[in-house]
């Protein structure tokens, strides 16, 4: 169950398995159901997740419409990441677009696991600086490229997001209306960019 956590460590920082297990005691295994939301706007939100399994789309609502900000697949962290430092309810919602395993650290519980080992320390700005680089190079990449060019940037990032969602949220995720994503795919299809 804690597997995947262990390889995505470790695959950060040089770190032995017993070092991993000291932080096992503060963590716990959650399950949601698909459409389940796990953060909802104007809450707080007080974990730190890691998705060993399913789906979850972060969105938020601007002048009544959904916009998709994020997907979070297997084997990433999640959490309502502006909260993290300072106790401000959630302006977005996370929802399981597919039944999800996550494993559960407590956010009260970080300074104690910051505190076991400096390489904890490590993970969390690995983390941080990694988020902070995907919204750079979003923020870039939509002033830069074409849509098709941004739509296939997001299908090598995710090869597998065609299978598992739906286009509506692919294309509020890309800026753009579900038709325009359909003659795109349609146009790749046929060979043609």
């Amino acid at each position: 169950m804690f597997e995947k956590l262990k390889d995505f460590i470790s695959s950060k920082v040089k770190i032995s398995d017993d070092e991993i297990l000291l932080v096992q005691p503060y963590l716990s295994v959650k399950k949601y159901s698909k459409n389940e939301f796990i953060i909802k706007e104007g809450n707080y939100c007080q974990f730190i997740g890691f998705l060993n399994s399913g789906l979850i789309r972060s969105f938020l609502y601007d002048n009544g419409k959904e916009l998709t900000t994020q997907f979070i697949f297997e084997n990433c962290f999640f959490t309502y990441l502006e909260g993290l430092l300072q106790p401000i309810p959630s302006h977005k919602n996370f929802v399981a677009l597919e039944d999800c395993e996550a494993i559960i650290l407590n956010k009260a519980d970080l300074p104690k696991i910051l505190e076991l080992n400096p390489k904890f320390e490590s993970i969390f700005r690995h983390l941080l600086f990694d988020e902070s680089l995907m919204q750079i190079k979003a923020n870039e990449a939509e002033r830069k490229e074409t849509l098709t060019e941004r739509y296939l940037k997001f299908l090598q990032q995710f090869p597998t997001a065609n299978n598992r969602i739906p286009i509506k949220y692919t294309a509020s995720f890309l800026g753009i209306e579900p038709q325009s994503l359909s003659r795109i795919r349609k146009r790749l299809a046929l060979g043609r960019k």
